[in-house]
């Protein structure tokens, strides 16, 4: 956060605004700072991060939305430029849920391909489905009206190999397999072809908190409940951004805006007139927020023996994830933390909530035998509409530019095909920095 004597007249230029202070806004600020910028960073809460932050709940830092990290990943790629520790721990102990058990995740058999061998009914089956996904990453294309779960279902019914495909769908995309088109699914395996994940040590907060430090070091500022109220334009291009901060009004300067706060927000705060109906409708056509059931819960004793848990066929919950396990500054001494994540059955309208978490609770009884006794709920959150598990359906994000020279959207709904989530988010501030290199 910044130091308390920090001041900002009523009228200041900067090289760039960045709005929000999720994924793609802490890294599009960091970069475009490193790249030589005088960069403001404002997020309307009183955290860095959005909707993958941490915030304390007895003591326990709980993740705000998302949580793992892809080991090697853009994230990871963006740190190594800024030249800062990414704090990112690999998941010691994986395993897959299915059948009524565990089945822990080795080197030597844990992959999505031995996997599909464990539960199909024939080595034939099994060789059919792991060919047709061969020949599919080869065919990034194959057509974006056929969803991921009719695909699979041209290579076989079984129910136990779909409700695989449906459980990491769901906890990587936040969405079900038969809302996801099948291309998506091919490029994301074909960008990302070895899938690890890791937890940032002490919290993802402190890896936000790294890159404001960034922003700073480079004569910029990082202003906490600040909110957007408009992003000034004329001529085609963007002038500067106004901004309300405590209890004062700021109209700020820069040639450059990058938005995280959401393509449609962005129209909002630039006015609709600004726009042609064309990009409107193409907005309007492509952002559609998913959403995505989560839940956080505790433990006095261990009660799972995995860091990463891929849960198959269940009623809602899709991944259970114990960050305490390898990062154990996550919970109080001797206590264990868990995040759970699940699927709707529609990720576009949840419908009942509580509804939907009584299945995520009847989930957790039957994979963990005497929850209630050994168990203890934190947090439960239906992430959707303007907090949305993700922005947009992977596979129909929005460019990262915008017909306003010198806006810019960064975020999940901003990155390129074959990418989500933080990947994605933290990819889009990539694309804007290469985007503005030139102009340096």
């Amino acid at each position: 956060m910044l130091p308390r004597d920090t001041t900002l007249p009523t009228d200041s230029r900067f090289d760039a605004i960045v709005l929000g202070s999720g994924v793609g806004g802490s890294c599009a600020a960091a970069l475009l700072a490193r790249q030589g910028r005088r960069v403001l960073l404002v997020e309307k809460r009183a955290y860095l991060g959005g909707r993958f932050s941490t915030s304390e709940h007895d003591g326990y830092k709980c993740a705000t939305g998302g949580l793992a990290v892809q080991v090697g990943g853009a994230i990871e790629t963006v740190c190594a430029e800024l030249g800062i520790e990414s704090g990112v721990r690999q998941a010691s102990r994986s395993a897959w849920w299915f059948d009524g058990r565990l089945h822990e995740i080795t080197a030597t058999q844990g992959s999505l391909r031995s996997t599909i061998r464990q539960v199909a009914t024939s080595p034939e089956e099994a060789q059919r489905v792991i060919a047709a996904l061969g020949d599919a990453l080869n065919w990034l294309e194959p057509g974006d009206e056929l969803s991921f779960r009719d695909w699979l279902a041209q290579y076989t019914p079984n129910p136990r190999i779909h409700a695989l495909f449906q459980a990491t769908i769901s906890a990587l995309l936040t969405v079900n397999a038969h809302e996801l088109p099948a291309a998506e699914y091919f490029k994301l395996l074909h960008n990302i072809p070895r899938l690890r994940f890791g937890y940032i040590e002490g919290g993802s907060l402190r890896l936000w908190e790294r890159m404001a430090e960034v922003v700073r070091a480079h004569g910029g500022e990082v202003l906490t409940g600040c909110s957007a109220v408009g992003i000034d334009h004329a001529a085609g291009r963007v002038r500067g951004a106004r901004l309300r901060w405590q209890r004062r009004d700021l109209r700020i300067e820069a040639p450059v805006v990058v938005s995280n706060l959401g393509p449609q927000a962005t129209v909002a705060l630039a006015g609709r007139e600004a726009f042609e109906q064309g990009y409107l409708a193409y907005l309007e056509r492509r952002v559609q927020p998913t959403a995505i059931l989560w839940l956080h819960f505790c433990s006095d004793e261990r009660v799972l023996d995995y860091s990463a848990i891929s849960v198959c066929g269940t009623r809602r919950v899709n991944m259970i994830d114990s960050p305490s396990l390898d990062c154990p500054d996550t919970a109080p001494p001797g206590k264990h933390l868990y995040t759970v994540g699940g699927a709707p059955p529609n990720a576009l309208d949840p419908g009942d909530i509580d509804a939907e978490f009584e299945r995520v609770m009847e989930d957790l009884r039957e994979i963990i035998p005497g929850f209630d006794q050994r168990c203890r709920v934190l947090t439960r959150t239906c992430y959707r509409g303007k907090w949305p598990g993700f922005r947009t359906v992977p596979g129909s994000p929005v460019s990262h530019r915008t017909p306003l020279k010198g806006l810019f959207n960064v975020g999940d709904a901003a990155c390129p095909r074959g990418f989500a989530g933080s990947m994605g988010a933290a990819k889009s501030a990539l694309l804007v920095r290469d985007d503005l290199a030139g102009d340096r």
